[in-house]
């Protein structure tokens, strides 16, 4: 290995630490622990990465890397401190002795060296709390509120207050059991249970990072601001964000300076990095605590906010160089870690949007995929994500180097705006489903509705489902193992944040999407991840009409002339051409949204302005005449299967809107061949690979068909339930066990030989009043009845499907009585309406 130039960080290292380095031209490396489950950064992100077992201890690690020179290890992370130590004196290079990075991890001993190095009045006043009686006698002697912590662990690890004598006992008990705990299970030594109780300092807290030098030379960067859980109104001291320019007085900021250099100075520190942090009280700074090793996030933001490399610094001074922690500009930033407000099975973010939608956020990172336990710093556990937040104005430093007012401002502002976000970070209660097995395959599902949620729940998989909020059902809620909600679900959000969970310590097997907005969404996510999906070409080829058309034509199927229109003129002279009637449609369409017939050159233009509102590509086709079919496959690997044939009623011209569908389509043997043979060539054209589809035929009077176009998805309109209904497939269910590789999928028994249902699609009317769903409902064989019209609405003109009223789903032992019962039901809601008003 060569080592000339590299910087090797031991264990752990997260983006926003490491590229300041790299900027600067150094090659950076990671030695990365195999054992640990913390959120760490991409092999693909270092120049050089070293697998390394702690349980194997140093002396391996340390001839694997050899004696080259200018090798640099720095250390991070708390749990390293003695092991960086071990390592440095194994590597022969300059070190702090395993012994003296141990003991000082001491918070009892820090106190002592403060006040004796110092003065008493460095640091608030302390003691050792074995008992609830030492915590009674110190809160006598000292006065309430006082605090009770470890001794030894950080990150503010079961940290609380104590207002009074009567919740001296809770509290202590709380944090003795809860220490004891973490204690064992980290495997750490007996000595990390020792607690402490302290004076509690009312004020503001800062920290200063500093590197020491060889001879024990501390060298501060500038202050950075906290504010806890307690600052800002929650019952714990976890940090909730860190920030920069410091708001404190210039004056406070010097003598936190000071007493940071000082602090080092008592606890005899060498060429390590260290983190001071402080209480600004009334009277000044006290100490609390100095961790060997930088303080979290800290070195992000310095570097955003100042422009200082820490990281350099920290290797300059290993190195035997000077280190440059000068600021070169107050640019207001900061970092947001939320954490759950209650402790349990993490599940998700919900409204994650309200963060990215701040005027400050910048990025985020993920720390934890779901199913972690996560909670409060109070209770045990970590951070689940942090959000940075800055202002884009940056002042050269000068002078005093005030921070800008209105940029600090604004990151103030957004930080508390993140913590009234009570309900982002989503937890269940422990036990029960929330805990299911965590080796069932994992699917993500970008979007949909229950239509395709409901069947995959019955699942034996882990599911995590990324959504919009207007589409959230309470089943969601409950079966999604993993929920991350937005108000509209982004692709490029979907994409990032997919890429995040895959690497969070729960990796996807399969993504799918049954929503059209999503479908290439999923496709994409899957070709990036390297995970069972749908091919991004079926999907893009299927999504765009024109790019259908052509793939038609290259493969010899049954189609009809069509032209891409860029221009209302251009359709008016593809009618001219044709001197028949045309279909003009958007070219990403659905729903029968924007489709009008045209039979001129002027009503051909005017259509294209209507299919052209919503800003995509215009399609003119030649209008084919004949039975309307929609045709159901399943997709597996590959291998096609037709599962159903539905018949289509529309309103006819000018826009088609679908006014019933039913099930299955009475077609006679040729016919069927022929839309088989049809459809299955036309899904190998495509390359459709995995799950449903939904394929519109017009079969003429010869019994030929002409594909009308297609979709990698379930067909809507409640076809999907008709499907089920009458064949006992469910598509989306079927689709999620094929591509986790569950053996088989259950098909289940079908409840009628036929289904159907018709639309309420009435037009320029008002409706007056809706009567006799209840008697509808309890007709035979109606399986929904759905009426969404209020007495007073005025009703347009049906442009789409989203234009009609309601459904009635009716199943019958076959075609006739289901389509008999269907139209006897539909016929049974009384729609009273006015006169028509013309369209």
């Amino acid at each position: 290995m060569t080592a000339q130039g590299l910087v090797l960080f031991l264990g752990n290292a997260r983006y926003g630490e490491f590229e300041p380095l790299r900027d600067a031209g150094h090659r950076v490396g990671l030695i990365r622990d195999v054992r640990s489950h913390g959120w760490c950064a991409d092999d693909e992100a270092f120049d050089v990465v070293v697998p390394w077992d702690p349980a194997e201890g140093v002396e391996p690690l340390a001839a694997r890397l050899g004696e080259e020179p200018g090798v640099c290890v720095l250390n991070l992370r708390e749990a390293y401190v003695e092991p960086y130590a071990r390592l440095l004196t194994a590597l022969g290079l300059p070190a702090l002795p395993e012994e003296e990075a141990a003991a000082l991890r001491s918070k009892e001993l820090m106190r002592r060296l403060f006040t004796e190095g110092i003065g008493a009045d460095s640091t608030g006043r302390f003691g050792p709390a074995g008992s609830v009686q030492d915590v009674l006698d110190f809160g006598e002697a000292h006065g309430w509120p006082v605090v009770v912590k470890p001794a030894a662990l950080y990150s503010s690890l079961f940290v609380l207050t104590v207002p009074g004598p009567e919740a001296a006992a809770e509290t202590f008990e709380h944090v003795r059991r809860g220490v004891a705990d973490h204690v064992r299970g980290k495997g750490l030594p007996e000595r990390f249970t020792a607690l402490q109780v302290e004076e509690f300092l009312a004020g503001s807290n800062h920290s200063v990072d500093l590197v020491v030098d060889r001879e024990g030379t501390p060298w501060p960067s500038p202050v950075v601001d906290v504010l806890t859980g307690a600052d800002l109104g929650g019952d714990d001291f976890h940090h909730f964000a860190r920030f920069a320019p410091s708001l404190a007085a210039e004056e406070h900021r010097r003598t936190m300076a000071d007493l940071a250099v000082a602090a080092v100075r008592a606890m005899g520190l060498r060429l390590c990095a260290a983190h001071v942090e402080f209480i600004l009280t009334a009277k000044g700074p006290r100490l609390l605590e100095v961790g060997v090793r930088p303080g979290g996030h800290r070195a992000r933001v310095l570097h955003q906010a100042h422009g200082i490399s820490f990281m350099a610094a920290y290797a300059a001074v290993l190195r035997g160089e000077r280190p440059d922690l000068e600021a070169r500009f107050d640019r207001p930033f900061g970092i947001v870690t939320p954490f759950p407000r209650a402790t349990g099975v993490f599940t998700g973010l919900n409204g994650f949007d309200r963060v990215t939608a701040l005027p400050t956020y910048a990025r985020h990172s993920l720390y934890h995929a779901p199913g972690v336990i996560a909670g409060t710093a109070a209770e045990g556990h970590w951070q689940v994500l942090s959000a940075e937040l800055t202002a884009e104005t940056a002042a050269a430093v000068a002078g005093s180097g005030e921070p800008t007012a209105d940029g600090s401002g604004a990151v103030q502002r957004d930080i508390r705006s993140v913590w009234e976000m009570a309900d982002l970070v989503l937890t269940r209660p422990q036990g029960g489903a929330a805990e299911q097995r965590r080796d069932r395959p994992h699917l993500l599902v970008v979007g949909g509705k229950d239509s395709g949620f409901r069947s995959m729940a019955e699942l034996d998989a882990r599911i995590t489902l990324l959504q919009q909020r207007a589409n959230l059902s309470d089943l969601q809620r409950e079966r999604a193992d993993g929920l991350f909600v937005q108000e509209e679900l982004d692709g490029a959000w979907a994409r990032s944040l997919a890429e995040i969970l895959h690497g969070a310590g729960a990796p996807f097997d399969a993504v799918v999407s049954f929503a059209e907005p999503h479908l290439l969404t999923a496709a994409l996510i899957g070709e990036s991840l390297g995970i069972a999906h749908n091919p991004v070409p079926a999907v893009e080829r299927s999504r765009d009409k024109t790019r259908m058309r052509a793939l038609l034509a290259e493969h010899g199927l049954p189609s009809v002339r069509y032209r891409a229109c860029g221009a209302a003129e251009e359709a008016a002279a593809f009618q001219r051409e044709l001197d028949a009637p045309v279909i003009v449609k958007p070219a990403d369409g659905s729903g029968s949204r924007g489709v009008t017939l045209a039979h001129g050159p002027e009503e051909a233009a005017e259509a294209w302005r209507r299919a052209a509102a919503g800003g995509g590509t215009v399609i003119a086709e030649e209008f084919a005449t004949g039975r309307e079919l929609s045709v159901e496959t399943l997709t597996l690997d590959g291998k096609h299967e037709l599962v159903a044939v539905t018949e289509k009623l529309t309103s006819g011209a000018p826009s088609f809107v679908e006014t019933g569908h039913q099930l299955p389509a009475a077609l006679d043997t040729g016919a069927a061949q022929a839309v088989e043979a049809t459809v299955v060539a036309l899904l190998d054209a495509l390359g459709h690979r995995w799950g449903p589809a939904h394929t519109e035929v017009m079969v003429r009077a010869d019994g030929s068909p002409v594909v009308i176009e297609t979709q990698t998805r379930f067909g809507g309109d409640q076809i999907w339930e008709m499907v089920e209904l009458v064949t006992g497939v469910p598509l989306a269910a079927a689709t999620a066990a094929g591509l986790l590789g569950l053996d088989g999928h259950a098909r289940r028994t079908p409840v009628g030989g036929a289904a159907a249902i018709r639309f309420f699609a009435h037009e320029n009317v008002e409706v007056l009043a809706v009567d006799g769903i209840d008697a509808a409902r309890a007709l035979p064989g109606v399986v929904t009845v759905k009426a969404a019209a209020e007495p007073g609405r005025r009703l347009g003109p049906l442009t789409g499907s989203g234009s009609r009223q309601g459904y009635v789903l009716a199943v019958g032992a076959d075609r006739e009585e289901a389509v008999t019962r269907a139209e006897t039901a539909w016929q049974t809601v009384d729609f009273r309406l006015s006169p028509p008003t013309g369209g």
